[in-house]
Formats: structure tokens, C-alpha cells, sequence
């Protein structure tokens, strides 16, 4: 028997009359299969969808693989010019290998002072990456050399913006951080390349010398595999080629390193595949609780409907004709509840996505990448055709068992049968079960972010603002300039009322740093291994801002100039590491350590300080990592001056007595009148912070209202089952009192109904959780996976609402007439 529009006009019919029960399944099914579509969105937008560029299943990153101090195995995306250069020569299994690194650059072709987005990139990025020339040309090998023309390529975006879409750009002179550069191509806006740091504005060549011995990382590199070429086969030649350079670059390979390519996707959505999967399982069980919720409720709206469904099998209808009408009605309600769910869910995650992506990959600007498209209304529909079907498809099995001759004679008392009774306990059960799961998940990361909040990170946040400003042209070539700039700076914003130490420097805490070799001009103990740390070239008075504490000796002062002796600052951490009991103020160190020809005139230094220890890495990270060096900026020779003013932006740091946020406009000012330069990314170290813990509270705040969600489907469960037994069994609840119970006891029996089925759903659900608890040890930081504080605490907290779901009912059991009982049919 087909399905007609009269049985859809029945269906609406049934839903009037039950506007509670329609609004309560609805709302169910919008919690469960809009948190699922949210969900999908961010698994589409990350895993599924392909990359924006060309032919992207042949695209590649080239990366180097080691075993990190705990013996782990690691993989790192920054590469160096020798590499490079090794990479260029394995045409048989990779080609057009491109090397780019993101940045800024000033624009000074205005009197408006501002910084637009730049790429250095080698000659083959464009073809490499597909990225089509609109005007123009791309650049050709000669420009991509050492000295080599200063050319550029403006990117769409700007050409329209700024230029006006001007017909007669190529062969325009525009000048870009101080020099001039002739306008030679066009190229198309790619938003895949938001994934490699930004759009840019500007493209200008890379440069890099072919025989170059500079073993410093510090750009990323792509390539494509030749046609024909597997994966594994592209792996197995690189790590030949690493295995026969080994002796000759060991600072670049390792003992233990090696080479390797890895599919692009795989390197931009790095560690993130753990965490989606753990959040598909989470709306998974938000989901599953939804479906026993409805379940539950179609159960009891088949039982008020006894006596309709009588009647109908009485008239002829077949049991397959009503078990595909209680079908109907399951699938449309979860088509209607799956539509809402999909539009608050969408409209949710791009909410959450817009306040912060969290660093999430592929997920584009605010989120741009979550797109409503046929993907997600696909899903969404199929989703709700399924999860109808599944739980709609045991309460129709239980409703076309009807007794039809007791129901009629008025007999049947199945509202209160044991298998229907049963039947909705398991499905409590099952509730209070997936909802412990998901808030022992939450509870755990919510006591994660509050640990790494608390952690000792080695400075201090409050009223330090900051902000940065590019140094790069000929003028800045020399660590003199710089140095005077700096100085001139510091000078400006330190006359400010209010400011109570400024400093400058290459890094800041928990946002960049560069890693670096080093030698010990001393004996050293061979079981510490070869040192290597985290190098910083800083002003006098850039630790003082941080009120990074001196264990001993003492820190930068203006005294520390070109001309008095070299002087490096370590941590508290790498003197542990590499001096162990002796006393690192009597040594002398070397940095670089030959690794990077820029490096060549860097003299020995002597170890005048031992500061404590800071998180660069990030405050969740593995502190050993933190193992820094912090030399005087303007002892830095010429070269390494050069190197660092030309792959970074200068970092100003500001501590002030009033809030730092409102002295904003005047430092600005002064920095800007005094170096000539425009200022860019203003935060305060409290928003710095803040946004290197987005993945930690992105991760909390989702399993949080999933944990939260669950908790309320699972209460709403627990309060609709128990109401539903106290009206089946008023008669019998009436006899109880008629024959002298006592109304307390009457409460107390139903509270214990209820409080049996949630215990044993805790019970189950504390068990599961705890031998699934490895699962989210990856997200955690400061916390064990089975910790015993969140195992106790959320049995208790799911104990005191299932205690409220069922006090309602049995408050009204308690209250009952025993004559109004008895009258009760």
C-alpha cells in the first residue's frame, strides 16, 4: 500500500492533538541531528572536501623526520636552503618543488603608513600549486636567484583594491619595505592559501642560492609527485638521499633523521583527526541518547493510542500497513526535527568558528570554508531518514502487537505491560549511560583548560601590551640602524606616563622562536648530547617586561652594545640540561655552530645570566623544548641582522601601570612617529594567551554543551518515564492508599523506580567511560585520563538531576486522592 498525501495529512492530524509530544520529540531530534550536522560541517570543510588547488591528490610536503628527546618519532615541515636544494634534484619521483615562505611587507607608496600580506616564493610555486596569472607572467629562473631582479606579482585582491583594477599595472614600479619593484604578473585570489598562512597581497621571489650550505629551517616546501609515482615511492628515494648526505649535512639530517613527503592535507590538518574523531563520537551518543529519548515517547503515545490502533486492525488495517504508518510518523518527525537541528546547528559552529577557529585547518576565515552546500543538506536529510527509522522502528513493532479483543472490551492494561515497561527502563538505562560518558569527556577537558590556565608559564601577562613593526630594506641591513631604531623607540614610549618597561625583540612567548645549535667552548657531558636551544636576539629591558625572573648573574643593559664584549642569557632549563652541576657563568658558548652561512661571524659569548624558564612552545607543550638563548640585538653581526630583520617582523613589548589596552593609541603614535613605520598586530599578552589556548577551549566548549546536552535529554528520559508510570498506575497507587499505605512511602517507592534505573545507567556508564578514557588522553594536559576527582563528581552530578526528574512525579504520587484514583481508568 503506497504512501499518499492523505496519510500525510493523517500524520499532522496525530501531531496536532499531541502538541507536547510533538514539540518534545522535535526539540529532541533538533539537539541530537544538529549537533551531528554542526559537527559534519567541520569534518567536511577539514577532511573531505577537496583542497582549492590543482590536482591535489599529487601534492606533497617535503618534511624531516627524528626521534625527539623521549625517543619519539617526529616530523617537522620547516626546511633550509641545503635541503632545498637536495630536494630540487629528485625529478624522478617529485617536480616542481616549491619553496614559500608567508610574511609582511611595508607598503610605502602612500603617505598612509601600512603592512600588506606577502609570500616569498621559488619560481615553480605557482605552477606547483596551480595558481593561474591572470595579467602577466610568473617568475623565471633568473629571478629567483641571489641578487636577482626585484620583480613582484600583486594578487588579484590588491589589483582591484588598491590599483583600481588599473589596466596598465605591469610594468608599474611600486616600493615594498623601502625598494622598488616592477609589477610583473596578476595572480588569481586562491583561498587555499590561506591554509599556508594568509592570501597574499604580494608575491616576490624567493631567492635562494642552489649551492647554499645554509642548514637553517625556517620556510615549508611543497612539491608535486611525478606522474606515475606512489607515495611510498617517493618516501623510500628520500629517505635514500638523506641516508647518502648524512656525513655530509649531519646538522641538518640527524643520526636518526631522515627525509619524507607526506600528502598536503595530511601536513595541514596535522594533530587535528583525533579530535574530530572524538567529537563525531561525542555527537554520536548525543544522537543516540536523542533517538532513545524519542523512542521513549513514542512508546508512550502508542500506548494513548491503544485504542485507536484497536480500531483501525478492526477495520482491516494489516500489521505491515501500521507498523509503515508508525514509520511515517518517526521519519517525518526527524525529518522535521533534523531541518531545525541543521539551520541552529549551522548557524551555531559558524557562530563559534567566527569568535575563533580555534587553528582549526581548512576551515577558512571565521569559518568560511563551513559552507551550506548539497554535502550537508545530503547528510543532514539522510541523517534524519535514518535516525527516524531507527528509533521509530521498535515502538511500531510494539504497537502492531496490540491485543485488539482485551483492548477492545476494555480489558488490556498495556501502558503497564512488563515487556513495554521494560522496554522504555532500557532505554533510561541507555540514556543516563551515554550521558555519564559525555560529561566524564567534558569534565576531564574542562579540568585540562583550567590546568594549563594555571600552569607556571614563566612570565608575567598583566598590563603587558604588544605589537609589532617590520624592519626590512636596505636601511635596516645593518645591525647598527637597527639597533638605533630600536633604541630611539624605546626611548619615545618609555616618556609615556603610565609605562613601566618597554623592550624590543625578534620573539614573544608563546608565539615564535627560532631553534638553533650550539657549542660549548669547555668540556661538555657526552651523555647530554649534541645542544641545540631556542635563540632570541632582545633589547635591554625585553625580559623585564615579562618579569622573567634572574636565577643568577644578570640581564641585558644599555652598556651591551657592538663594541663591549658578546654576552648570551640562558634559561634555567638549558643550563640544567647541558651544564648539569657545573657553573655555565664560567663557559663560553657559540651559536649556529656552522648551521647557517648568515651565522659564520657569530663569536663565542659569554654566559652572564640564567633566567627562568618560559613557555615559547605553548603552555601545553612539553616544557623541555624550552630550552632558550637570549643575545643582546645589537651585537648581532651585520649578516645575522640581515637574516632576521628579512624573514621577521620586530616585536615590541610594553608593561604599563593603567590598563594596557588603553594606552594602545598613544604607543602606537609614538612608535610610529619615531621609526617611520607602520605598527601592526596589537594584543595584549592576555589575548596573546588567550588565543594560544583557542584549540584547548574549543575542545572543552563543545564537549561541554554536548555533556550538557546530554544531561538534559537524559533528565527530560528519566522525568517522562516516571511520569507516565505514576498516571498508569494511579489505580493501583489509589488501592495502596486505601488499604493505609502511607503517602511518604507512595513517594519514596516511585523515587526509588527512578533512581534504580539511573544508578544502574551510571554504573554502566562509568565503566565504559573508564576503559574509553585512553581515547581522549591526547586532548588532555595536567590531568589523568581515569581521573578519580571527575569520576566520582559527575556520578554525583547526574545522581542530583535524575533525584529532581523523578521528585516531580513522585511529589504528584504522594499528593494523590485515593477516591480520584480509583475512579481513574
Amino acid at each position: 500500500m503506497s504512501f499518499s498525501l492523505r496519510d500525510l495529512n493523517h500524520l499532522f492530524r496525530v501531531f496536532a492533538k499531541s502538541p507536547g509530544f510533538t514539540f518534545s520529540a522535535i526539540a529532541a531530534l533538533a539537539l541530537g541531528i544538529g549537533s551531528t550536522t554542526a559537527i559534519f560541517s567541520v569534518v567536511d570543510a577539514v577532511l573531505l572536501k577537496p583542497l582549492q588547488v590543482s590536482d591535489p591528490e599529487r601534492l606533497v610536503m617535503l618534511m624531516t623526520t627524528g626521534v625527539s628527546d623521549s625517543g619519539e618519532r617526529v616530523w617537522d615541515s620547516d626546511a633550509s636552503p641545503v635541503k632545498f636544494g637536495l630536494w630540487r634534484t629528485q625529478t624522478s619521483v617529485i617536480q616542481d618543488v616549491s619553496a614559500f615562505i608567508p610574511g609582511v611587507m611595508n607598503y610605502t607608496g602612500t603617505n598612509i603608513l601600512e603592512q600588506i600580506r606577502s609570500m616569498r616564493v621559488s619560481s615553480d610555486f605557482f605552477r606547483c600549486l596551480g595558481i593561474n596569472i591572470t595579467r602577466g607572467r610568473a617568475f623565471v629562473a633568473g629571478e629567483d636567484i641571489p641578487n636577482g631582479p626585484r620583480v613582484v606579482i600583486i594578487g588579484e585582491g590588491l589589483w582591484r583594491g588598491k590599483f583600481g583594477a588599473e589596466t596598465g599595472i605591469l610594468g608599474k614600479t611600486i616600493v615594498l619595505s623601502g625598494e622598488p619593484y616592477d609589477v610583473i604578473g596578476v595572480a588569481a585570489g586562491n583561498p587555499g592559501l590561506r591554509e599556508f598562512g594568509s592570501v597574499p597581497d604580494v608575491y616576490v621571489p624567493f631567492q635562494i642560492d642552489a649551492n647554499s650550505r645554509d642548514e637553517g629551517n625556517y620556510f615549508k616546501v611543497v612539491a608535486r609527485l611525478t606522474p606515475g609515482v606512489t607515495i611510498e615511492q617517493a618516501k623510500d628515494r628520500l629517505q635514500a638521499l638523506a641516508n647518502e648526505n648524512r656525513s655530509k649535512y649531519p646538522n641538518s639530517i640527524g643520526n636518526d633523521g631522515g627525509f619524507t613527503v607526506t600528502p598536503l592535507r595530511n601536513a595541514l590538518i596535522g594533530d587535528v583527526r583525533p579530535l574530530l574523531r572524538i567529537l563525531v563520537c561525542a555527537v554520536g551518543l548525543v544522537l543516540l541518547i536523542a533517538c532513545a529519548n524519542v523512542a521513549n515517547l513514542l512508546l508512550v503515545q502508542a500506548t494513548k493510542r491503544r485504542g485507536e490502533i484497536a480500531i483501525r486492525v478492526a477495520l482491516g488495517a494489516s500489521r505491515g500497513r501500521l507498523i509503515r504508518q508508525f514509520l511515517a510518523e518517526s521519519v517525518l518527525l526527524s525529518v522535521l526535527g533534523g531541518g531545525l537541528g541543521s539551520m541552529l546547528g549551522y548557524v551555531g559552529i559558524r557562530a563559534l568558528l567566527a569568535g575563533s577557529t580555534a587553528d582549526l585547518p581548512l576551515v577558512g576565515q571565521n569559518g568560511s570554508a563551513v559552507t551550506i552546500d548539497w554535502r550537508l543538506l545530503g547528510f543532514a536529510l539522510a541523517m534524519s531518514i535514518v535516525t527516524g527509522i531507527a528509533f521509530g522502528i521498535f515502538p511500531a513493532l510494539q504497537a502492531s502487537r496490540l491485543d485488539v479483543n482485551s483492548t477492545l472490551k476494555g480489558t488490556a492494561r498495556s501502558g503497564t505491560g512488563f515487556r513495554q515497561n521494560k522496554t522504555r527502563s532500557i532505554f533510561v538505562i541507555s540514556q543516563s549511560c551515554l550521558a555519564v560518558i559525555l560529561l566524564i569527556g567534558a569534565a576531564l577537558l574542562i579540568r585540562s583548560f583550567v590546568a594549563i590556565y594555571s600552569v607556571d608559564r614563566g612570565f608575567a601577562t598583566n598590563g603587558v601590551i604588544t605589537m609589532r613593526t617590520l624592519l626590512t630594506g636596505p636601511k635596516y641591513a645593518k645591525t647598527g640602524t637597527v639597533a638605533s631604531t630600536i633604541r630611539l623607540g624605546l626611548d619615545q614610549i618609555r616618556s609615556l606616563p603610565g609605562v613601566e618597561a618597554a623592550g624590543a625583540g625578534c620573539s614573544l612567548p608563546l608565539h615564535d622562536f627560532y631553534g638553533l645549535p650550539f657549542k660549548i667552548l669547555g668540556p661538555l657531558h657526552s651523555e647530554n648530547g649534541a645542544p641545540d636551544g631556542v635563540w632570541s636576539a632582545v633589547s635591554p629591558g625585553f625580559l623585564e617586561v615579562f618579569s622573567i625572573p634572574v636565577k643568577r648573574g644578570r640581564t641585558f643593559t644599555n652598556q651591551d652594545e657592538a663594541n663591549s664584549p658578546p654576552v648570551v642569557v640562558i634559561s634555567e632549563r638549558l643550563a640544567k640540561t647541558y651544564w648539569g652541576d657545573r657553573d655555565p657563568l664560567l663557559d663560553r658558548i657559540v651559536i649556529g655552530d656552522g648551521s647557517m652561512e648568515e651565522f659564520k661571524n657569530e663569536p663565542p659569548r659569554q654566559v652572564i645570566g640564567i633566567v627562568g624558564d618560559v613557555r615559547n612552545a605553548g603552555l601545553h607543550t612539553d616544557p623541555t623544548v624550552d630550552r632558550v638563548m637570549y643575545v643582546p640585538q645589537s651585537q648581532l653581526p651585520n649578516s645575522e641582522n640581515e637574516w632576521l630583520v628579512r624573514n621577521g617582523t620586530m616585536a615590541w613589548a610594553v608593561r604599563t601601570r593603567a590598563e594596557p589596552l588603553g594606552m594602545v593609541a598613544a604607543i602606537r603614535e609614538r612608535l610610529e612617529r619615531s621609526t617611520g613605520l607602520p605598527v601592526s598586530n596589537i594584543l595584549s599578552m592576555n589575548e596573546v594567551m588567550s588565543l594560544s589556548m583557542a584549540r584547548q577551549r574549543f575542545n572543552m566548549l563543545l564537549m561541554t554543551v554536548f555533556g550538557c546536552t546530554a544531561l538534559l535529554l537524559a533528565a527530560i528520559g528519566i522525568y517522562g518515564l516516571m511520569a507516565f508510570t505514576v498516571e498508569q498506575r494511579m489505580r493501583e497507587i489509589g488501592i495502596r492508599l486505601a488499604l493505609g499505605a502511607d503517602h511518604t512511602q507512595v513517594r519514596n517507592m516511585v523515587i526509588f523506580q527512578g533512581m534504580r534505573l539511573a544508578a544502574i545507567g551510571v554504573a554502566i556508564g562509568i565503566g565504559i567511560a573508564w576503559g574509553l578514557s585512553h581515547f581522549i588522553e591526547s586532548l588532555l594536559f595536567g590531568v589523568k585520563a581515569r581521573d578519580i576527582t571527575v569520576f566520582l563528581t559527575v556520578p554525583l552530578l547526574l545522581g542530583l538531576v535524575a533525584l529532581v526528574s523523578v521528585w516531580l512525579p513522585a511529589s504528584r504520587a504522594r499528593a494523590a486522592n485515593p477516591i480520584d484514583c480509583l475512579r481513574s481508568e
